[in-house]
């Protein structure tokens, strides 16, 4: 049902909008008739703030911190990321997670934190005001997005990428069809708990890649995604469409 509605819909609209060519391809969405809108991010929200007061509050002042921000749903898969970190602070290194949202698998990653005997070293703060992200996000060292390779995940282009881009922070990301023609080399991507612990290690030792890359992010972002030039192309599609 979902697919008739779905080529019914591409059938009798006269110009549709998508957020990744991977998307576009999936869905056959002809493209005499279509037009890339990406998913952006408010630049004057999402930027970098002070993050001491922060640290102080979650006693975490002096570790190194690797975050997750969104909801905890099927498509998301913590547990490579898990393993990466556990081994690492295996060899007396002072890493430390931050998960920042709710959701259907928000007890499930608890338990699996548990099983790997991780909660010393895992702050879950379940789902905060939206308004406040950005400052969790300035209090991470690394941020991460650790999607599952499936069809949901492969199609979609995380506004946490461009909200942590916009934080200044380095981004490791499983390998994510929607993302990886976008960032290019600004982000670093993993396919297992193995390139998680190498890219973090790598992250860890070498301040100015993660110094660089958040530059460069924040850069990339402020001059291609931003909500308000993309609101303006939209406006300006729609404005054309009206005129059919």
């Amino acid at each position: 049902v979902g697919e008739i509605a779905l080529r019914n819909n591409i059938n009798i609209s006269k110009k549709i909008t998508y957020t990744t060519d991977s998307l576009r391809y999936s869905s056959n969405i002809p493209i005499d008739k279509s037009e890339l809108i990406p998913n952006g991010v408010d630049t004057e929200l999402f930027r970098k703030y002070p993050s001491d007061r922060i640290k102080e509050e979650l006693g975490i002042k002096n570790s190194f911190l690797i975050g997750y921000v969104g909801v905890l749903r099927e498509w998301v898969d913590l547990e490579p990321l898990f393993i990466a970190v556990k081994q690492l602070n295996n060899k007396n290194f002072d890493i430390r997670l931050l998960i920042l949202g709710g959701g259907i698998g928000y007890d499930d990653n608890i338990k699996l934190a548990k099983r790997y005997d991780l909660m010393k070293n895992i702050i879950f703060t379940g789902t905060i005001p939206y308004s406040q992200v950005p400052k969790y996000i300035s209090i991470m060292d690394v941020c991460t997005i650790p999607f599952k390779y499936n069809q949901v995940s492969q199609n979609s282009s995380p506004l946490k990428l461009f909200e942590y881009m916009a934080c200044e922070k380095p981004v490791i990301s499983t390998k994510i069809e929607g993302i990886i023609p976008v960032v290019g080399d600004r982000v670093l991507f993993v396919s297992n708990e193995l390139e998680y612990k190498d890219k973090i290690l790598k992250l860890y030792e070498d301040e100015n890649l993660r110094h660089e890359m958040g530059v460069e992010g924040r850069k990339f972002v402020e001059n291609n995604y931003n909500w308000k030039n993309i609101s303006s192309k939209l406006e300006k599609i729609m404005e054309n469409v009206s005129r059919m």
